[in-house]
């Protein structure tokens, strides 16, 4: 998935990259796994997304990681 979103940042699709993410952080909510955390596994998403915080999309998408 990470690879998948980087591509999307890479073309400009931030808006599609965010939805993803945001899609990832859904699925992902009350996950139970000895493996890292999956909002663990996305920081280098939300580090990248941050770069484009001037947009609503990206600014949700934070948020939403946050909680």
């Amino acid at each position: 998935m990470n690879g998948h979103v980087r591509g999307q940042l890479t073309a400009g699709e931030i808006e599609q990259a965010t939805a993803i993410t945001s899609r990832a952080l859904g699925l992902s909510a009350g996950v139970a796994s000895v493996r890292p955390r999956p909002r663990q596994r996305l920081a280098p998403i939300r580090h990248q997304l941050r770069a484009h915080k001037g947009l609503p999309a990206v600014v949700d998408v934070l948020e939403e990681a946050r909680t």
